[in-house]
């Protein structure tokens, strides 16, 4: 499912003293399968942007073509196009930050199982879906019948997800899925999108995190005032002075470059983990 968007502008309380621009003609296109970067200091258009993706909002002015559905400033042709905007968000799922905070069901099954069910799978076939996406997230059959309530942080997280990946969408914008997590949280939340990734499915991740965007996204695109400032691959974005867009350069993508400075020979552009250095140093050293 290709993602385009063409000049698009949105403005917030249009026409009234409140009136906010919030993207200023942002243009992309993300192929499928992408696993894409949406990064940018507070207010630069981030979740404005990824809310037009599945028509939660409205260009002002502008395009937004998802497959074949435009998301376009006209009020007729978004009249016309209303009927078809439950079928582009079976496609397009979008998980909110701190997902855990929309749970609502007595089970932990019939809350995974609600958007399916509203989408129009029956009871039976929307349980099955539950079932196998929440077998995806890690949480057994032991989690069915228990109250989301009672989960941990990180279990209400994975049971939130599941609720996502219950309708299989092709595409999938996550808001800060680490946020509150610890280390440990963090790390098994992004394993589970790089193995969704790796299934076909196209990811937007919002963060603030440069560290994940350097292991696991294989395009960027920094937003800044509204606009796309930046795009290109995780090494491009690094390579240059990214903290004028307040966004910190990651940790091990230092470490590598400091290291080639004091005279070994790595190849950057393919450290993406602790793992991938290591790998690296120890092949170098026993040369």
């Amino acid at each position: 499912m290709p993602i385009k968007f063409e000049n698009v502008f949105h403005t917030y309380n249009s026409k009234t003293p409140m009136s906010t621009d919030a993207l200023n003609g942002v243009t992309f296109e993300v192929e499928n399968g992408s696993f894409v970067a949406l990064v940018g200091k507070t207010g630069s258009g981030k979740s404005t942007t990824a809310q037009h993706i599945n028509a939660l909002l409205h260009p002002t002015s502008g395009l937004v073509i998802v497959n074949d559905f435009q998301n376009s400033s006209d009020k007729k042709e978004n009249r016309r196009n209303s009927k078809k905007i439950p079928e582009l968000r079976k496609h397009v799922g979008l998980v909110f930050q701190f997902p855990e905070y929309q749970l609502f069901e007595q089970t932990v099954e019939r809350d995974v199982a609600f958007a399916p069910m509203n989408f129009g799978m029956k009871e039976k076939e929307a349980l099955e879906a539950a079932h196998e996406a929440l077998k995806s997230v890690g949480l057994d059959e032991s989690f069915y019948q228990r109250s989301p309530f009672e989960l941990s942080g990180g279990e209400k997280r994975r049971v939130a997800i599941a609720g996502i990946l219950a309708f299989k969408p092709e595409t999938l914008i996550v808001d800060e899925p680490t946020a509150g997590l610890d280390p440990a949280g963090a790390k098994l939340i992004m394993s589970l999108f790089e193995e969704i990734h790796k299934q076909g499915t196209t990811i937007f991740l919002i963060t603030h995190d440069m560290s994940l965007v350097h292991e696991y996204c294989d395009k960027v695109l920094v937003m800044d005032g509204g606009k796309i400032a930046k795009c290109g691959t995780p090494n491009d974005i690094f390579s240059e002075d990214i903290e004028k867009y307040s966004l910190e350069t990651p940790l091990l993508y230092r470490v590598a470059n400091d290291l080639v400075k004091k005279g070994m020979n790595l190849d950057v552009p393919f450290i993406n983990s602790v793992d991938d250095l290591a790998t690296q140093i120890l092949k170098e050293r026993g040369k």
